[in-house]
């Protein structure tokens, strides 16, 4: 098999390039006292002797992409100018690689390949000092594979796939390495960026004076800035996952390997994307599988800047490198997006995608970084387009923002309840309106009105509702959620608790950093279990559960988002905590008047019943929202039970259970008028 350039008797470039080398390493042996060595390998001598005049005169003069390429290859391993040892090692790879009888050749006459030392004494150089060597050894590995030896003079140099694609011409998707990289070409334009240009444009300026790395710190759009990097620079950028370097074993080798050749012998840039902070359970062990920040930058980026490859790293905000020796890595953070960016943002893909809704409500609403954002709008297009009508673009986003993380500790739960259900009083309906007016557009009185500077934190809408059991305070959670149309993500308490030492707040930041992620309304039902009062320190762990609090006060003031929480002990709660909620609800048993609009609301006009003294039952029994909810739930099984219509009887007899459950007197003057209903 041969580097032909057409069907027939055309002989290419590179064809040219191996016959003679063929033919020159013959007249090097015989020189050294091996003649006759084609006795053994008859196909050798008649690829030697097909070398002419003609046929020298012509590849020099070649200028098909064989040619040029192969010019270019050899410049760039050899620094600028040609370098006769660099040349005669790469002629003899090439025809190792693609002539299986001159391996042989080589192998038998040498006891190896294509080395320098033999290039070196075709050449009648004098070998130079190992320096030297070591520095031409570093440049072919840029484009070869070379063996590890511990004399690297007698290394073996081999050809690959890679250089073979770049030298003939094919620049299809190299097949080895499809699985795991992806190209992509400055000249395909992407998306516009509607924010944070400027930061592509200094990633261009550092790269572009020379940089041999960039960090791009952060969440969300850091491929999409690579790319807008690369087509500043008008430069291809090459996209592998960290996961398939980082490992530490053959096959990780083997593709920085290629990884490192694709990306030198076309000039383009390499994206290592998924660099994350996180500590493997084996590390922990101290059964090293991954490598850290250090050991990392020195295994994979390294060997891409010797090749002179220049690298981006996308890693998470925390992972930081540590300067290696003259290398200072320069780092760009992608913040999350403010309102307006998301604004920009979403107003940028509105007209692309025939969006109807107002990007100002939609970068209110949702937390999305850019990419997110894009993501959304195009499975919304997509199931618009396939279902022939218009979808919920919220359930877009929620799929794409609960797809990058788990509710750990938690469930997120959409709510049913609005607020015509909820039965409170006018007051704290019209307080509820305002804490809803005030998470759907508060942003105004920051942004607007220029109060940015008086609130730098402890922008959350925080609400703690405090009162009996059953008075509607996570029926008032629920209503709010709904009403603000979002999700409500109601916390475990007991999944949070942890008797270890530090575990608890662990646990409390993945709740907090989730919320503020999906924009979620944050619930903690029986709150005073975790924001209860500070108390005396008399032993170890009171200390420990002071410094919980402490914490716990800390992160809601930082919080920005929606918190409700509710609990059955207001004088519980540490006073410091109720300082930084923004709004505080009482909750009191209902009156007769708001317990009889109750009893009305859940009687479903559906419902077969018969008629209900509803002003009796207002009256005559003092009960919560939720008492009244279990008496009529539990009449209606014993009215189904009967198949008869509800009735009063059902209803009396339900009310009997509900206050021996909570342990209340239970006399025959309890029944009053319909007493002998319960005789």
């Amino acid at each position: 098999m041969g580097f032909l350039d057409n069907a027939g008797d055309k002989m290419g470039f590179l064809e040219t390039v191996i016959d003679l080398i063929i033919a020159e390493t013959s007249r090097y042996l015989e020189k050294t006292g091996r003649e006759n060595s084609f006795a053994r390998f008859p196909y050798l001598r008649m690829r030697a002797d097909r070398v002419t005049e003609e046929r020298l005169k012509a590849a020099e003069q070649s200028q098909e992409i064989q040619a040029v390429r192969y010019q270019a290859l050899l410049a760039r391993l050899s620094g600028g100018s040609c370098d006769a040892v660099i040349q005669t090692v790469t002629d003899l790879a090439l025809a190792a690689m693609q002539v299986p009888e001159f391996a042989a050749y080589l192998n038998y006459y040498t006891g190896a390949r294509a080395t320098l030392q033999l290039a070196y004494e075709m050449l009648g150089v004098s070998f130079p000092d190992c320096s030297e060597v070591k520095e031409r050894i570093k440049r072919l590995k840029c484009a070869f594979d070379v063996e590890e030896n511990p004399l690297p003079a007698f290394a073996n140099v081999d050809g690959n796939q890679e250089l073979l694609s770049y030298l003939t011409g094919d620049d299809s998707e190299n097949p080895m390495m499809e699985e795991w990289t992806e190209w992509f070409f400055c000249g395909e334009n992407p998306h516009p960026m509607y924010v944070r240009g400027a930061l592509a444009e200094a990633g261009a300026d550092m790269l572009a004076a020379g940089n041999a790395a960039l960090q791009m710190a952060g969440k969300g759009g850091r491929r999409f800035l690579a790319k807008h990097i690369a087509v500043r620079l008008n430069r291809d950028l090459l996209f592998i996952p960290a996961d398939v370097l980082r490992d530490i074993n053959e096959d990780a080798k083997r593709r920085q390997a290629q990884a490192v050749h694709e990306a030198f012998l076309y000039g383009g840039v390499v994206c290592i994307y998924g660099i994350s902070g996180e500590v493997s359970e084996q590390m922990k062990r101290g059964q090293t599988k991954y490598l850290q920040s250090a050991e990392f930058y020195r295994r994979v980026v390294q060997p891409f800047s010797a090749a002179g490859v220049q690298v981006l790293l996308c890693t998470d905000f925390e992972v930081r490198f540590p300067d290696c020796g003259d290398e200072k890595i320069p780092r760009l953070e992608l913040t999350a997006l403010s309102r307006k960016e998301r604004e920009q943002v979403f107003a940028g893909f509105a007209g692309q995608y025939g969006f109807p809704e107002s990007p100002a409500r939609c970068a209110l609403r949702y937390r999305l970084n850019a990419s997110e954002i894009a993501e959304a709008l195009s499975e919304w297009s997509s199931l618009c387009g396939e279902k022939g009508e218009r979808q919920n673009f919220s359930e877009s986003c929620y799929r794409v923002l609960l797809a990058g993380g788990e509710a750990v500790f938690g469930q997120v739960l959409k709510p049913q309840t609005d607020f015509e259900e909820l039965m409170v009083p006018p007051q704290m309906r019209r307080t509820l309106e305002e804490i809803c007016c005030g998470a759907a557009e508060g942003y105004r009185i920051y942004e607007e009105w220029n109060l940015a500077r008086l609130y730098p934190y402890g922008r959350a809408m925080s609400v703690l509702m405090a009162g009996p059991p059953g008075t509607g305070k996570t029926m008032t959670a629920h209503a709010l959620a709904h009403e603000l149309d979002l999700p409500l993500y109601r916390v475990d308490l007991s999944g949070i608790m942890d008797k270890y030492i530090g575990e608890t707040e662990k646990h409390l930041e993945q709740v907090f950093a989730f919320a503020e992620k999906t924009n979620l309304v944050l619930f903690f039902d029986e709150a005073d279990a975790l924001f209860g009062r500070r108390g005396e320190v008399t032993e170890g762990k009171d200390r420990y559960a002071n410094m919980e609090v402490a914490y716990i006060l800390q992160r809601i003031e930082r919080f920005d988002g929606i918190v409700l929480l509710a609990t059955n002990f207001y004088h519980n709660i540490d006073k410091a905590f109720l300082r930084r909620m923004k709004y505080v609800l009482k909750y009191q048993e209902p009156d007769e008047a708001l317990r009889r609009a109750i009893w009305e609301s859940c009687l479903a006009p559906r419902l077969p019943k018969e008629a209900l003294d509803i002003g009796y039952l207002a009256k005559q029994f003092e009960m919560t929202g939720g008492m009244i909810k279990n008496v009529i739930q539990n009449a209606c099984v014993a009215a189904l039970y009967e198949g008869k219509p509800l009735g009063m009887t059902h209803l009396l007899r339900s009310i009997r259970m509900e206050y021996e459950k909570m342990e209340r007197n239970v006399t025959a003057d309890l029944w009053g008028e319909y007493a002998y209903l319960m005789e």
